[in-house]
Order: structure tokens, then sequence, then C-alpha cells
């Protein structure tokens, strides 16, 4: 495969192609199965026959250090056949340091080494996972020692190992060249700050508005629940700016000493819901700001995770993706959305997803779902994943939409080519003047369809299944 590297606000590859990814999150949490799903070369194959180039494969801290300074390389040689066998199916890989509840003692992430507690407690009552980052003394404090680079019990900085961990992961595995980036943190998480802000802000918010009742949900309004968004905002985007955006300078250094590979940045944790962040770039070796970075954001819904679709809000997604588009256009970055989506097996969950790849055609960007469950490849339930885009454009792209009830597929662009996936084998194309249609590849029900045209020109083409 071609190295992709990033120009401007787009991924290419070596021949100077425009590469759009379409992917899903390969992140299994398990520590008994070695934090690696069984069976990975058949689910790639399928991952491949369903249109997807390109997986977010989770890697963790425990796994990779279980000791200080001790680095297990049975595990980065594991997590290289992985890489390996993806490159076997074309697909390229973003590696994502992954953590949810900061710890391995939580849910998963740091060593229990590198969890710095204080001796304080975790609540076991939570109703929803995530909560525990606001109500668990022990996360908070982890995560303050992280940040304020304390030292583990050898005297080392916590910081100062993790940075030494991602230079060793990418000496192990820089030589494979699928990899387009990496990615030092999944959803960074502010520790105290976050509490405290949530706090301060309801406070301020119950002086100005004095019928707003955070707790009961009651006598909230548009006006007071966006004062305390404000208020909330202006606290993270700091973070982001002050403690994060230091974090990734810190990680750059460290990867670039071996590596030239993209850095994947998306923002902290709550970045995720609506409210904006305040990275910037790095810095590269030369001291001028980075060029090989990556914008990563995650978006979901308030309902994610929760028996509460019914209320699923799409102007709300909508919204927080146009707030991500907006960052995206400050940052001058391409854009691979890192996890949407979480969605449950049910009836309306195919909706859900058409309406998500409708913003990702309106911005062209690049995203993975989150994520792979086993069973997931059988599940019609998911089978709009399975839709119609351009994979790789020899010029630049201009447009596209795929209609999966009407098995439509509209592209445009300017240039001589464009390699387009298709979730059908028999077709018909109508076209401008001069524009040829050419089957690359069959594979289970769906083709890679290469589309020619004369000339350096704007060319529309719209492909329906026969």
């Amino acid at each position: 495969m071609q190295k992709l590297t990033v120009k401007g606000t787009r991924f290419v590859d070596g021949s100077g192609r425009e590469v759009l990814l379409q992917g899903i999150n390969f992140v299994c949490k398990e520590k008994k199965l070695g934090y690696l799903w069984p069976d990975h070369r058949r689910l790639f194959s399928w991952f491949a026959r369903s249109g997807f180039n390109v997986i977010r494969l989770g890697i963790f801290w425990d796994a990779v250090e279980p000791q200080p300074g001790v680095y297990d390389d049975a595990y980065l040689d594991k997590i290289g056949d992985v890489i390996s066998d993806a490159e076997a199916e074309n697909l390229y890989v973003l590696i994502d340091m992954h953590q949810d509840l900061w710890s391995v003692r939580y849910m998963d992430g740091a060593p229990e080494w590198a969890t710095l507690t204080d001796g304080a407690e975790h609540p076991a009552d939570c109703t929803m996972w995530y909560e525990a980052y606001l109500r668990s003394e022990a996360i908070i404090n982890a995560a303050d020692h992280f940040w304020k680079n304390d030292p583990a019990e050898d005297g080392i900085g916590l910081m100062d190992h993790y940075a030494s961990m991602w230079e060793h992961i990418a000496r192990r595995l820089d030589d494979h060249d699928n990899i387009i980036g990496y990615e030092p943190m999944n959803e960074p998480f502010m520790g105290s700050l976050a509490r405290n802000t949530f706090g301060l802000a309801e406070n301020k918010t119950k002086e100005k508005f004095p019928e707003f009742d955070l707790a009961s949900m009651q006598g909230i309004t548009p006006e007071s629940q966006a004062y305390m968004g404000e208020i909330v905002s202006r606290a993270f985007m700091e973070f982001d700016r002050n403690t994060l955006m230091p974090f990734y300078q810190k990680m750059n250094d460290s990867i670039r000493r071996v590596s030239k590979r993209a850095l994947a940045t998306g923002g902290n944790i709550y970045c995720s819901a609506n409210f904006t962040s305040g990275i910037g770039r790095v810095n590269g070796p030369d001291k001028k700001p980075e060029e090989q970075q990556i914008y990563a954001p995650h978006g979901y819904d308030s309902v994610v995770d929760s028996d509460n679709y019914d209320n699923f809000n799409p102007e709300n997604v909508a919204a927080l993706f146009a707030d991500k588009r907006m960052t995206q256009e400050r940052l001058g970055m391409p854009v691979l959305a890192g996890e949407w989506g979480a969605f449950p097996s049910r009836e309306f969950t195919n909706g859900l997803i058409d309406q998500m790849h409708g913003i990702l055609e309106t911005y062209l960007w690049s995203s993975t779902y989150w994520w792979y469950l086993p069973g997931m490849e059988t599940d019609e339930n998911y089978s709009a994943l399975k839709r119609a885009y351009p994979a790789v454009t020899e010029g630049e792209l201009r447009r596209y939409h795929y209609d999966r009830q009407k098995e439509v597929f509209e592209v445009s662009w300017e240039g001589k080519e464009v390699l387009c996936f298709l979730p059908f084998e028999e077709y018909e194309m109508s076209a401008d003047a001069g524009t040829e249609v050419q089957t690359v590849k069959s594979m289970d029900g769906a083709v890679y369809v290469r589309i020619t045209a004369a000339g350096d020109r704007e060319v529309s083409a719209v492909i329906s299944r026969k």
C-alpha cells in the first residue's frame, strides 16, 4: 500500500491522489483476550468487502507498559501482526491509545502502577458508566497526577513515562506503510477541572437564573442552558490550550524522533458533546507548525449508551458536527471523525447511520464508526455502514452522495479519474460526455469501479443499481 500523508485538508497517497477513508473502530477492551479480538483476519476480510479502507486500532497503556519502563514487546509484535493483516486487506490503520475511565482499575487505559489515587474511593452505583468521571475521586485524582506529571514509583513523571512509551511504540511499528498516524490518547479527561467547572457554572447560572435547578431538571430554559454552557466551554477551551496542547506537543516531540507519521488530535473528552475544542497545531522539529497533523473529533448525541434512543436528536448531532467543521476550518487540517454512532442494534439504526453519512458527505470527511462488536458482521441493522463512496480521486473531489434507499450514487470531481466503492455489482451510469466507467474489482455483491474523464475539468457522474 502507498503511504498516506497530510496535504492541507486532504489525505494523499504517494501518487498525490486524494484518499477518502471510511472504516470502523477495532478496539478490544478485554484484558483477558490480550486486548485483541480473536479471528481478526476473517473480520478484516469482511471490513474490506464492506468497502472499509481504514480501521482505528485501539492499543492500551496497560498492555504496552505493564511495569514502569518495561515494555511488552510481545504485545507490540502482535499489534504489528494485526497491522500487517490489515494491510493484506488494503486497510489503513490509525493507532489509538485508548482509555475509558482512565485506568484498567476502573475500565481500561493506564496500568495499575500509573493510577495514583491517594486512596480515594470509586463509586459502584453509577447509572451510566461515564458518570464516574465526575463522581469518582479516584479517577479524578489519577488524572490530576498525570497532568501534573507527578512521579511514579520509580521517581519518573507519569507523563514522561507516557512520552517514552510513545517513542517506543513508534519505533516498533513505524515500518508498516499502512499506518496513517498516531493518536496519543482517546478522549483526554481533565480531572478535577471538569467537576469544579460544572459546579462553578451551575452556581453562577443559579445566581443569574434563580429558577434554574440542574438536579431536578426544572426551570431550565434555552437562555440559562446557553449561559451555563458558555462558562463550561471557556474553561474547557483553556484546558485544551494550556494543558492538552503541551501534552500533544510532548507526544509529537517523542514520536518525531523516530517517525514522520501524522499526529491525530481530537480535543478533550467533552468535545464529543456540544463543547468547542481549543486545540491548535503542534510544532514540528523545525519549530514551525506541524504539517502532519490530523483533526480527529468525536461526536455523540446525549442519549449515547442509554436506552433512551426515542429521544435521539438529529439536529443536535448536526449542530455538533457543524461546530467541528468550524474547528477544522480554523486548523486547516484533514478530518478523520474518530468516533460516531455507538448505535444499538434496532430497526432505526440504519436510519441513524444514514443521517451521519449525510454529514460526512457534506464535509467530505473521513471517519471510523464506533465500534465493531462481535456479531455485527451478520446483523442487518448495521447494513447501512456498507455504502457507496469515492475512495481515491486523481484530482480534487468536489461532492458526492449515496441514496441507500434508491441505490443511487452521485459524484463530482475535477481531474482525471475517481475510484469508487459500490455496494452492488450490476450498475449503470449516466455522466458527462467523454466519461467512462470500468469495474476494477468484484467482491461479495460489491465492486470497485474506476470512472475516468477526458481533460482536467469538473465532471459529474450518477451510478445506479441495474
